[in-house]
């Protein structure tokens, strides 16, 4: 890559600090209710893309939606899954259309058990007028 400036460029000030972290927030709220309504599509429009997922140290990216199978809460549900506590929101950066987050939840089972436990980085962005969750880091 020759334009190597793109990438190191210095962030610029932000002057609407609040309302940035507004937007990028209300993307994450919406991603959780439709999380919870079981919405695959919903789950989708929340995303920009390419979407990317850093699990473990595997690149994963998805160019549109749809990658969930349509069984996905039919499948947590036979391993017990009841619903996703979110325990954690907490801001960590902010830089010229996008909040970096701390973002932990939990699995809670149908008797009340942690299924599993998650503490992540996910990046949301401003593109083209629209929030949404661009890089996920588990």
């Amino acid at each position: 890559m020759n334009d190597y400036v793109k990438i190191f460029k210095k962030n610029e000030e932000i002057n609407n600090y609040d309302e940035m972290i507004k937007g990028a927030l209300e993307c994450l709220d919406k991603f959780g209710k439709y999380f919870e309504k079981e919405d695959l599509q919903g789950m989708d429009s929340c995303f920009h893309f390419p979407h990317y997922i850093l699990s473990g140290n595997e690149v994963i990216c998805w160019n549109e939606g749809g990658k969930l199978p349509l069984t996905f809460f039919t499948d947590l549900k036979k391993l017990g899954f009841k619903r996703t506590v979110v325990t954690c929101r907490e801001v960590i950066t902010v830089a010229e259309n996008k909040v970096h987050f701390k973002y932990c939840y939990y699995r809670e089972s149908k008797d009340g058990k942690v299924m599993s436990q998650h503490d992540n980085i996910w990046i949301v962005t401003l593109k083209d007028g629209k929030w949404g969750i661009q890089i996920r880091s588990y």
